[in-house]
């Protein structure tokens, strides 16, 4: 029983640090942690002071029987070597899956320990030659892609899944969301079919362009690519192609 959030460290500097912390404390309150303020600021100092990577912070259910109140928290800090995507995978794009089942995961929208479907998801969909798989909800409802959040360009209209249809708060969500004009609304086949482009987000992707869904090339990359360069400029200091 965990929540978790997820983030780069480059050169010493864990990437959006308080947003996600910000996020893991509402995830705890959500579910019934009670977590002291110290033990998340203290992962400051600890990803600081270790390697660069991709870093993870766990909160667990901590010690004590089953039924009793989550009052005994644990926190965990593991930091994976991992070097930056290439650029030239942006610049090719994503090649992107639907999965078929529906999806329905615990505490929609928050990311927890049992992400087993997901990565399951994910597994199947990379056997299909795809970087990644798109999931919808029992209501046919577009919640994301395994590891990442989803958006649409559709009639020069910049479109997310909503947090109602199972979407997490991602943090490079809500910079995009800063930066553009974003309608927050329900996606459904149709929408993806109709689109014109579509990009992923998360923490470790940044702005992913999406080249294909299910084989079919999309017109466009340049919103996405756009986004991108700002990206990649803004957070990380860096020019990309």
């Amino acid at each position: 029983m965990s929540v978790f959030e997820s983030l780069p460290v480059r050169s010493g500097a864990p990437i959006f640090l308080r947003e996600h912390l910000a996020r893991l404390r509402a995830a705890c309150a959500r579910v019934g942690f009670t977590i002291d303020n110290e033990s998340l600021t203290q992962c400051e100092d600890v990803l600081r002071n270790g390697n660069d990577g991709f870093a993870r912070i766990y909160v667990t259910a901590g010690d004590g029987a089953v039924t009793s109140d989550f009052e005994n928290c644990r926190v965990f800090i593991f930091v994976e070597p991992r070097e930056p995507t290439p650029s030239r995978v942006y610049h090719r794009g994503y090649d992107l899956g639907i999965c078929a089942e529906p999806h329905e995961p615990i505490f929609g929208g928050l990311k927890t320990a049992n992400y087993w479907k997901n990565l399951d998801a994910f597994r199947r969909g990379v056997a299909r030659q795809k970087n990644e798989t798109l999931l919808f909800n029992p209501r046919g409802e577009l919640i994301s892609a395994c590891m990442a959040n989803a958006f649409i360009f559709q009639n020069e209209k910049l479109k997310t899944p909503a947090l109602e249809s199972g979407a997490r708060d991602g943090v490079v969500r809500e910079w995009i969301a800063k930066r553009r004009e974003v309608e927050q609304c329900a996606l459904t086949r149709d929408d993806l079919e109709n689109a014109d482009e579509i990009f992923l987000t998360s923490s470790w992707l940044g702005v992913m362009p999406v080249a294909s869904l299910e084989s079919r090339p999309l017109a466009s990359m340049k919103l996405s690519r756009e986004l991108n360069r700002e990206f990649q400029r803004e957070v990380f200091g860096i020019d990309a192609e």
